[in-house]
């Protein structure tokens, strides 16, 4: 088998604005939402809650009170650990698009751990849910974690089981203290996380909770798991040969600014929930996405007429239509 060419990313046409913009892009609105979070605390929350949750909380029985909390805590450190990790991400996709060659499926891959870190998100915090059912979302999701990492534990080996199981512990008896119960399933595994008639299920589809948030872009979390997943109709698309006939991924100037929007869409997803759950001012960091989101649409279609513009002088004038 031959190995995959690295070949020179302007030869296959993607034009260096595009990269270069991109990464800029992606610098200036992850400094952006940076600023956007650690400015969140300036807001009218409560110890990481919103007032109405903060309420509910201290209006509850005093013996679920503290185990309460706990839940908004744990909710807090982790969309502390999953908004360090889309940056991380975003970071990466940066320095591909600045690199030689670029290439072209890690930044679909890369973007869609920044659209499913925002969708876990958004989905603890969003706007609607009562106080009772934001906390089940939350034990459920912490509870979900914990299973996880049992199940992984069992993989590696015995010597990590102790540990994995003191973990799940923790979450379930923190969810019970806060009056909570753990339902089944038809196998008798825990499953969802209760509390009165409420009840939220541990594992949920980020495919369809993705597809209702209106900033991210139609069908790219399903795309970009395509990808992800070396699935053959997905890779295929960029496939092609080089002049020594060698296999290689051609970059695509229309799947680069997919991943760019993909990520900007998160950021506003993120901006929005985040902003309204915390009682924060946020139209103006909505601008400024916004903003950088019509720039790069302005640049792509650009490049398009740019494109068809060149295809007709190759073409003699021809009409591409």
């Amino acid at each position: 088998m031959n190995a995959v060419a690295d070949p020179d990313p302007r030869r296959l046409g993607v034009p260096k604005e595009v990269v270069d913009e991109g990464a800029r892009t992606l610098r200036h609105a992850s400094g952006s939402l940076y600023d956007f979070v650690e400015s969140l605390a300036e807001g009218d929350s409560v110890g990481g809650m919103s007032p109405a949750d903060a309420g509910w909380v201290g209006s509850s029985h005093h013996r679920h009170r503290a185990a309460r909390r706990r839940l908004w805590a744990w909710a807090s450190w982790n969309t502390q650990l999953t908004l360090g990790n889309i940056l991380d991400h975003v970071q990466a996709i940066q320095r591909t698009l600045v690199g030689e060659p670029v290439a072209i499926w890690s930044l679909v891959s890369l973007s869609r751990v920044v659209q499913e870190g925002t969708v876990r998100i958004c989905h603890l915090y969003e706007a609607g849910p009562s106080p009772d059912q934001r906390a089940v979302r939350i034990a459920a999701a912490w509870l979900n974690g914990t299973r996880q990492h049992q199940i992984a534990a069992r993989e590696i080996g015995a010597e990590a089981v102790p540990a994995a199981d003191k973990i799940w512990k923790d979450a379930e008896r923190t969810a019970q203290r806060a009056g909570m119960s753990i339902g089944l399933d038809s196998k008798n595994r825990p499953s969802s996380a209760v509390l009165g008639s409420v009840k939220a299920p541990f594992a949920v589809s980020l495919t369809n909770i993705a597809a209702t948030r209106p900033t991210h872009l139609p069908a790219w979390y399903r795309i970009s798991s395509a990808a992800s997943h070396s699935t053959v109709w997905m890779v295929a698309q960029a496939s092609g040969f080089d002049e020594n006939s060698r296999p290689v991924m051609r970059a695509d100037p229309e799947i680069v600014t997919s991943a760019v929007l993909a990520v900007l869409g998160a950021f506003e997803d993120l901006t929005e929930t985040l902003g309204m759950y915390h009682g924060k001012d946020l139209q103006q960091a909505l601008r400024t996405i916004r903003r950088r989101t019509v720039a790069v649409l302005e640049r792509q279609h650009k490049w398009r007429r740019q494109a068809d513009d060149d295809a007709r002088r190759l073409l003699g004038g021809r009409d591409l239509s």
